[in-house]
């Protein structure tokens, strides 16, 4: 690819500072997103939301608080997406339920995001616009060119943003992969062209600042499953992150080579691979399909089943295979389990009570710790210190990591050459102003945080308002269970504690029909099962959600709660 020059657009004169503004991914890992505002226009750079963690009872997902951008929604042009995955689009359509703006991304990031806004019923009014690398496009007072980066999703981009101040650069996640399983490497060229040119502000990402040295090729994975899948004797059960398309190519790859069929379990898993596959970014061929036979019907010898789950999540495909409770596959003595991801931290727990139970089925595992078996999509120190240097701008600010993470990153540019007067840390809500001259923070913050997210519907902006409304409209219920961990057994019956939800003396059916759910719940759950009280308490909790919403349209708050004894 030849470089092309770099044009100034016909932007107009500016008549007022430059505005960073993130509202998500600053002092945090996931809930990516950041605004760019002039006093013409504002653009947004990804809109990504989190999972909840066990904490954040009947909650489903998170997405950041968008009370400024409801501000400024006039202002607002254009949103662009550096990449797929849920972290940088996965709040996307509680913003265009109150901004439909134009949205830009990649081929496959775009699948992925009408994939998502077809379930809340916005595919038909999103005005999705397709970007190619090196092409830029106007946005109001922002010029934006995409360019390529290499990351553990296809089509990923970096952006250099032409505003009437100066130019930005955002890094996007990205890696230096010397040997790309598409041979689409980081467009380093383009990112030293706008250097050479002269770069305001660059924003760069933190995941990996404190990992010494250089992350590991993609292609390190696929020769590690070739010689694991070559020494295989049973089922081979392998997870990996969903939207990870080189990746899932990888494994197809090593299943035919070995004359396995795959099989893929798991809704998000089948829906990533069938837009991968429809706009050319994954090759499923015909004599590696499984045609209509199920994995158990299948020579254990001949099958792969790649699922979801690799973070032990409860629901997962992964965790109710380990736990003998899923209906399409069971793993025996002599199948191997392999978990091709890292564990997000606050997860090790979850994912190591799935690897015993998966033990106790008889199966080897094979997970992170084994040399090859995943490599990280984020730039590692020594790539991050290329990207500064190449880049060389006047200003930079540490994006996408806790507050430890975006230090570390500033230090390291310091060590670069960038003069630490222009080395801008900041977390969400925080303001930083760029009048070309010179930067500053604002003292004032703008709001940010958290939403809860209850299926499709908005809840509430934090934990606190949340109860507060659950207990004022819909009341709560409390289950206490007593169970003997020796055994799994049920030391006496459930008890049941409800307030402003049914009055005993008035709903004791209700109550009767409640107690007898319960209770035949716990007797169709699994000895191991029983044994683990987060596995419980989570069965309680989605089994009693269904029951009021069905009987009663209600929502309570529900707080199941597990005596050890």
């Amino acid at each position: 690819m030849t470089d092309q020059p770099i044009e100034s657009p016909a932007a107009p004169h500016a008549t007022g500072p430059l505005r960073v503004i993130p509202l998500g991914g600053l002092g945090e890992f996931g809930m990516n997103m950041m605004i760019l505002e002039l006093p013409g226009s504002a653009i947004v750079l990804d809109c990504g939301m989190t999972f909840p963690d066990t904490s954040m009872m009947g909650v489903d997902a998170v997405v950041p608080d968008m009370t400024y951008l409801r501000g400024i929604r006039e202002k607002l042009v254009a949103i662009f997406l550096t990449h797929g995955h849920e972290d940088h689009i996965g709040a996307l359509p509680f913003l265009l339920e109150f901004a439909n703006v134009p949205v830009y991304g990649m081929k496959l990031t775009l699948g992925f995001v009408e994939d998502k806004l077809e379930e809340f019923d916005l595919r038909s009014s999103a005005d999705l616009r397709l970007l190619e690398p090196r092409q830029a496009v106007q946005a109001g007072d922002f010029t934006v060119e995409p360019i390529s980066v290499t990351h553990s999703i296809v089509d990923a981009v970096g952006l250099a943003i032409r505003t009437p101040l100066g130019t930005v650069v955002h890094s996007g996640d990205f890696k230096l992969d010397p040997t790309p399983i598409d041979g689409l490497e980081t467009d380093l060229r383009r990112f030293a062209a706008y250097g050479e040119e002269g770069v305001m502000l660059l924003l760069s990402d933190s995941t990996n600042s404190i990992v010494e040295g250089y992350s590991r090729s993609e292609s390190v994975v696929g020769q590690t499953l070739e010689n694991v899948f070559a020494g295989a004797k049973g089922r081979i059960v392998i997870t990996t992150f969903a939207s990870h398309i080189h990746r899932i190519q990888q494994i197809i790859d090593c299943a035919r080579k070995v004359g396995r069929k795959v099989f893929l379990v798991g809704r998000s898993l089948v829906d990533n691979v069938e837009t991968a596959e429809r706009l050319g970014w994954i090759h499923f061929p015909r004599d590696a399909r499984p045609g209509h036979n199920k994995p158990m019907d299948e020579s254990p010898s001949k099958i792969v089943v790649i699922t979801t789950g690799t973070q032990g999540e409860p629901s997962s495909a992964l965790a109710r295979i380990a736990f003998d409770e899923h209906r399409g596959v069971q793993v025996e003595p002599g199948d191997l389990v392999i978990i091709s991801a890292r564990t997000i931290p606050g997860n090790e727990r979850k994912i190591n009570n799935v690897i015993d139970h998966l033990y106790r089925r008889g199966a080897e595992v094979i997970h992170h710790e084994m040399p090859g078996i995943h490599v990280s999509g984020h730039a590692c120190r020594e790539e991050l210190k290329t990207m500064l240097r190449v880049v060389s701008p006047r200003y930079f600010i540490p994006v996408h990591g806790t507050l430890r993470h975006l230090v570390k990153h500033a230090q390291l540019a310091g060590a670069v050459g960038v003069a630490s007067e222009r080395i801008v840390v900041i977390t969400n809500g925080e303001v930083a102003e760029f009048d070309g001259e010179s930067s500053r923070v604002l003292e004032d913050r703008v709001p940010s945080g958290k939403v809860f997210i209850d299926g499709q519907s908005e809840e509430v902006a934090t934990v606190v308002v949340r109860d507060r409304q659950h207990l004022a409209e819909d009341g709560f219920v409390i289950v206490v269970v007593a169970l003997d961990m020796q055994t799994g057994q049920l030391v006496r019956e459930p008890e049941i504690i409800t307030r402003g939800l049914v009055h005993v003396d008035e709903s004791a059916e209700v109550l009767l029909q409640m107690r007898a759910q319960i209770n035949e719940l716990l007797a169709a759950t699994s000895r191991e099962e029983m044994q683990d009280p987060e596995i419980v308490q989570e069965k309680l909790r989605a089994m009693l959600k269904r029951f009021f919403r069905k009987k009663l349209n209600r929502r309570p708050m529900i707080l199941p709660v597990v005596w050890e004894m």
